[in-house]
């Protein structure tokens, strides 16, 4: 697991624990099952897609016949992990705001 999405689950985990008026435990256990939910199928995807990433890299190093022909798989590599970065990108953002909007509420009960 990378440290972003650590930090994430963290930050869903302490938002719930600090609101003023907690929600109902039901209502509580159901908000964090979904995050999970959310997160496993980011990591989940996340995780096919470099497998498939590499064992194209794989197949593109084995191969090559040149120095050249690896170059070329190198940069098609990280052309795919870049790719694959900024389609993430989108999907965890959506996450963090959801997670600051279960905070907010929140915070703005604690102020006097």
């Amino acid at each position: 697991m990378n440290k972003p999405l650590i930090g994430l689950s963290l930050m869903v985990l302490s938002s719930l624990a600090i609101a003023n008026q907690p929600p109902q435990v039901d209502d509580r256990a159901q908000v964090r099952q979904q995050m999970l939910e959310k997160i496993r199928a980011i990591e989940s995807h996340s995780h096919h897609s470099r497998i498939r990433i590499l064992q194209e890299a794989e197949r593109c190093v084995q191969a090559a016949k040149t120095p050249q022909d690896y170059r070329a798989c190198e940069q098609m590599e990280q052309q795919s992990r870049e790719q694959l970065r900024e389609e993430l990108r989108p999907r965890r953002q959506a996450l963090r705001d959801e997670v600051r909007q279960l905070r907010q509420p929140a915070a703005q009960t604690i102020k006097p």
